[in-house]
């Protein structure tokens, strides 16, 4: 049996809302520290999950359990990556507004600024 049976819509209902919980406290603190550590135990969950199916008995019933969890860790986890990227943005603006607050001055040509979390991605397409 999976550690934590998404299967079951207690574990469901309570990964969501502390997904939830923890997404509304990332953004109110402007940080994407929090998310982060979500993306982590989510791709631990991931990981047990796929070692558990390579060691699971062969019963078409647990192996299907063990199936949907898997597919609910992944879209966990591609759902926090999202945010975490989002929370990056909105960390970077943040001190960005700190530091010209600060500075009151332009900045240099010559210094190199990502604006968010994707642009080191959408420079290489």
């Amino acid at each position: 049996m999976p550690i934590i049976d998404f299967t079951e819509p207690f574990y469901l209902i309570s990964a969501l809302v502390l997904f939830l919980l923890c997404l509304y406290l990332a953004r109110n603190n402007k940080t994407n520290t929090v998310t982060c550590i979500m993306l982590l135990c989510f791709v631990t969950l991931l990981v047990s999950h796929t070692i558990e199916l390579s060691v699971a008995p062969f019963d078409a019933e647990i192996i299907k359990k063990i199936a949907i969890c898997i597919l609910f860790d992944e879209i966990f986890t591609f759902i926090s990556f999202l945010s975490f990227l989002w929370l990056d943005k909105i960390e970077i603006e943040n001190r960005k507004s700190k530091k010209t607050k600060k500075k009151n001055s332009k900045e240099r040509l010559g210094d190199k600024v990502i604006e968010d979390g994707l642009d080191i991605l959408w420079k290489k397409v």
